[in-house]
């Protein structure tokens, strides 16, 4: 949870939109335009996104290793930036 008192984002750094209030989904990444204490302004979108619908996009998404000739394995990370 993010204290009135401290910024969400930065201008200029990228961020997740929650899809729906009720679903656990996520549009994005979105840069970010103009923040306030509550409230971020994101390019793609005309009106103003409460900082309890986005999250920090994650640094490295997704990672691809070759096993085999044929055969890939897809991991994720979970550190944010």
């Amino acid at each position: 949870m993010v204290t009135l008192g401290k910024q969400l984002n930065k201008i200029g750094k990228h961020s997740l939109v929650e899809k729906n209030t009720l679903e656990p989904q996520w549009e994005g990444p979105f840069q970010v335009l103009l923040t306030s204490f509550t409230v971020v302004r994101i390019k793609e979108q005309n009106t103003w996104i409460h900082h309890t619908r986005l999250t920090k996009t994650p640094k490295t998404p997704w990672k691809v290793t070759q096993v085999q000739p044929g055969k890939l394995h897809f991991s994720r990370s979970y550190w944010y930036h």
